[in-house]
């Protein structure tokens, strides 16, 4: 029955109140004299403007019209009666205003999702302004999606509504800042004292000047992040020497150009980039992933008749001439880790992965995500067909030399969704019967897997290895182990 948890010290209290929501950390507060400020300590603040003032806010959206509330919430900016224009959602923004004016001790990060009437009437920019003031260093701004804005027939509405116009200190001063669902302009300036070091931009409409003068003015900026940005226009250029980490995911694009003495990861994800040029600029480079995901970007396919950027593509593109002067090399020459989706099974995916390899000249980690391509039909789609196999079909593999990383550099290779086909078999065969240091090789099957092809796989473990130290596990479909766990036995037991 003893109180373990009031013994701990105040600064724990408080580490432990920050991972809650504002409104439960403040309710720690009726618990004993001793929490009543415990959560004014917290490291973290994390607001939710929707879930605020429950039942209220939902009854004021459910009985009022959008129109309305967007004339009221700038009119609330605009005018010094505002009392006359004091709703539930207003009530909701002065709460935030009100727990970060009483907040005392020394606060870490701050996230704020809020309601599109917080953009009219300007609260958000006094939330970063104010946040700038107390010196927070990792601040996350989200604006709630709404499903009503066909509702709104004025144009300056609906500008109101998502616009925000942000000083720069939001990004030179911060120095981890996230957005997600804004339209915004800002005025960059020169700072000595810039310290933004992450940038994520996740669903922004942000024009591609305002967009480039931003990175020529963060200096200090190392990663960064933008997804589903289409508006940066059919050209997008990232051109910054102190970045390091790079992900792209979710967009439309038709020439990307990566320029960064400095960048040692990429991450390219479910990008639709038919015929424009790729040109990474990236002589550090030592991770390269490459994804795509046609569930998640299949609207993108139907509506615009594209295919997904595929690891195949980058190759393609850096061995043809007008490459912007790079070669497929200049790529992959300093790779440590590649990562890709890619279809083994596809007799012109070997070539090109067997190309890949060649130019990895220091390549310890392979991981490659064994799947097919949707294409404008949403149907099994081959972007390269090719009936033209040196040394014949199936005998690609065994007839290839060894690649230097394999040779002497790899020491793991996992492979997901493996099916067991002619081409996967034969690679993995080339694998055991070539590395001389590698360590382990993971694969995973897919659930529909036919036991004659499983067979033939885990006949693949009597072969000789070169590698002393080399190990092979093999695991069950992913379904599978979900429901009944790894035990990849019982599994091969299942299947017709």
């Amino acid at each position: 029955m003893e109180d373990l948890i009031s013994k701990l010290p105040d600064v724990l209290l408080s580490s432990i109140v920050s991972f809650l929501p504002v409104a439960e950390g403040a309710r720690t507060s009726v618990l004993s004299r001793r929490w009543e400020t415990v959560w004014k300590y917290s490291s973290r603040l994390n607001f939710d403007q929707k879930k605020m003032l429950k039942p209220f806010i939902q009854d004021y959206i459910l009985t009022s019209e959008p129109t309305v509330r967007l004339e009221m919430s700038m009119r609330r900016q605009e005018s010094s009666d505002y009392e006359n224009y004091f709703d539930s959602i207003a009530q909701a923004a002065m709460l935030i205003t009100s727990i970060m004016d009483n907040h005392i001790g020394s606060l870490k990060s701050c996230s704020i999702r809020h309601l599109v009437e917080s953009c009219a009437s300007e609260d958000v920019v006094g939330w970063m302004r104010k946040l700038l003031e107390k010196k927070v260093t990792e601040v996350s701004m989200e604006l709630e999606p709404f499903d009503y804005c066909h509702q709104i027939k004025n144009i300056d509405l609906m500008e109101a509504g998502w616009n925000l116009n942000i000083p720069f200190e939001v990004f030179s001063s911060f120095k981890v800042l996230k957005l997600k669902n804004y339209t915004f302009s800002t005025s960059p300036f020169s700072n000595s004292s810039q310290v933004l070091h992450t940038l994520t931009l996740i669903d922004m409409d942000i024009k591609s000047n305002n967009f480039q003068e931003i990175l020529s003015h963060c200096s200090s900026l190392e990663n960064l992040i933008l997804g589903n940005c289409d508006s940066l226009g059919v050209d997008v250029k990232i051109d910054s020497s102190s970045l390091k980490y790079f992900k792209i995911y979710d967009m439309i694009v038709q020439n990307l150009l990566i320029s960064s003495i400095n960048v040692e990861i990429i991450e390219i994800d479910s990008i639709i980039c038919d015929d424009g040029e790729i040109i990474l600029k990236t002589p550090k480079l030592r991770v390269l992933r490459a994804y795509n995901d046609s569930k998640k970007s299949g609207h993108f396919l139907s509506l615009y008749e594209n295919t997904l950027l595929g690891t195949r593509d980058i190759n393609k593109r850096y061995c043809e001439l007008g490459s912007g002067g790079l070669s497929m090399e200049n790529i992959f020459h300093n790779l440590v880790t590649l990562s890709l989706d890619l279809d083994l099974g596809n007799s012109i995916n070997s070539v090109s992965l067997y190309s890949s390899l060649k130019s990895c000249y220091r390549l310890m980690s392979l991981q490659i995500n064994n799947k097919v391509t949707l294409g404008k039909d949403n149907g099994i789609y081959d972007q390269n067909t090719n009936d033209c196999m040196p040394h014949g079909e199936y005998m690609f593999w065994p007839n290839m030399e060894p690649c230097e990383c394999i040779n002497k550099q790899l020491k793991s290779v996992c492979i997901k969704g493996y099916k067991g086909g002619r081409y996967e078999y034969e690679f993995v065969k080339y694998l055991i019967t070539n590395s001389q240091v590698i360590e382990n090789i993971i694969i995973c099957f897919v659930d529909d897997s036919l036991w004659v092809e499983v067979v033939a796989t885990i006949c693949l473990l009597s072969y000789p290895r070169i590698s002393p130290k080399l190990s092979i596990d093999l695991k069950p479909g992913v379904e599978y182990m979900k429901k009944y766990g790894d035990n990849f036995e019982k599994w091969v037991r299942t299947l017709k």
